[in-house]
C-alpha cells in the first residue's frame, strides 16, 4: 500500500491485550460481542443460555452500517419488529419491579438493566432516524423501482408523503411562475441529472471480516504505461480506507451476504 497511500490505506490492528489502549479497545468491543445486550449469559448461567438474544448484536452492526453508508442498506424487517417487541417487554417489566415495594431503586441490577435498555433503545431510534434522514436527503432516487425495495412499508409511505408534500411547495412558491416545460423535477440532459443521488465514491473505512479475495482498486495516479486499476488482496480483521463502490458489493449484492443477512463479510466503521 506504500505505493498508492491516496487509494488503500491500512490501518493497524489493535493492541493486544493488557497493552498500551487495550482498555479502550475492551470497552469497544463491547459492543460487538455476541454476549452483550439486554439478557447476558454470564448473568444467567449455563442452564438459561437459551435465552441470550442474538438481534442485539445484529441491530448493533445494522446500524454501524448504515450510519457509514452514503446509501440506504437492506431493510432487515424481522431483527428491527423482534428489538421493537423485547424492548417493550423488558420495559413493562421494570416498570413492574419498580412499582413493587420491597423492589430497591438503587439495586445495580435494576439499574444496569435500566442503562442497558436505554442503550438498545437509542440503537435502534438512531438506526431509524439514519434511514430517514437519507430517504429526505434523496427522495426521487428511492422513488424509483429498483431502489424503493430498499424501504419498509412505512418508510415507503412517509417516503410518498413527504415528496408530495415538497412537490407541491415548489409549485406554488416557484414552479407554478414558469412554463409547463421548465416545470419538471427529474430531467436528464447528457451528464446532468436534476435527481439528487448518494455519493458511492466517497472514501470509508471498512474492516474485513472474512475472505473476500482480491478486488480490483482505481489506480491513484495513471499514465501512459499505467493501467487505471489494479488488484489488491485485503486481509481479514485489518481496516482500509476505501472508496464505497469498490466494497459495496458485499453490502448490497445477496450473492455475496453470509447465512445471516445481517452479518456481511465487511464491516463500516
Amino acid at each position: 500500500t506504500a505505493r498508492h497511500p491516496a487509494r488503500v490505506l491500512q490501518i493497524p490492528p489493535p493492541p493486544a491485550k493488557g497493552g498500551p489502549g487495550a482498555q479502550v479497545d475492551l470497552a469497544m468491543d463491547t459492543m460487538l460481542s455476541p454476549d452483550t445486550g439486554l439478557l447476558d449469559s454470564t448473568e444467567l448461567g449455563e442452564e438459561e443460555d437459551d435465552f441470550v438474544n442474538n438481534d442485539v448484536p445484529q441491530l448493533h452492526r445494522m446500524w454501524r452500517n448504515e450510519k457509514f453508508a452514503p446509501e440506504l442498506l437492506h431493510f432487515n424487517e424481522r431483527i428491527v419488529d423482534n428489538i421493537s417487541e423485547l424492548c417493550e417487554v423488558v420495559g413493562e417489566d421494570l416498570e413492574q419491579e419498580r412499582s413493587e415495594e420491597q423492589q430497591d431503586p438503587n439495586d445495580p441490577g435494576h439499574v444496569l438493566r435500566c442503562v442497558d435498555l436505554e442503550r438498545v433503545k437509542f440503537v435502534l431510534r438512531d438506526y431509524l432516524r439514519i434511514r430517514l434522514w437519507k430517504i429526505s436527503q434523496y427522495p426521487q432516487h428511492y422513488l424509483e423501482p429498483e431502489n424503493i425495495k430498499l424501504l419498509s412499508d412505512p418508510e415507503r409511505l412517509f417516503l410518498r408523503d413527504y415528496w408530495n408534500a415538497k412537490k407541491e411547495f415548489f409549485k406554488s412558491r416557484a414552479l407554478g411562475a414558469l412554463p409547463p416545460t421548465k416545470q419538471s423535477l427529474d430531467d436528464k440532459i447528457d451528464l446532468m441529472d436534476m435527481v439528487r443521488r448518494p455519493n458511492l465514491e466517497r472514501y470509508i473505512y471498512v474492516r474485513i471480516q472474512d475472505d473476500i479475495g482480491p478486488l480490483e482498486v482505481p489506480n491513484s495516479t495513471i499514465t501512459q504505461d499505467s493501467q487505471s486499476s489494479r488488484r489488491e488482496d485485503f486481509v481479514r480483521g485489518r481496516t482500509y480506507l476505501l472508496r464505497y463502490s469498490i466494497i459495496r458489493p458485499f453490502l448490497m449484492d445477496d450473492e455475496h451476504k453470509g447465512a445471516e443477512e445481517t452479518w456481511p463479510k465487511v464491516d463500516l466503521v
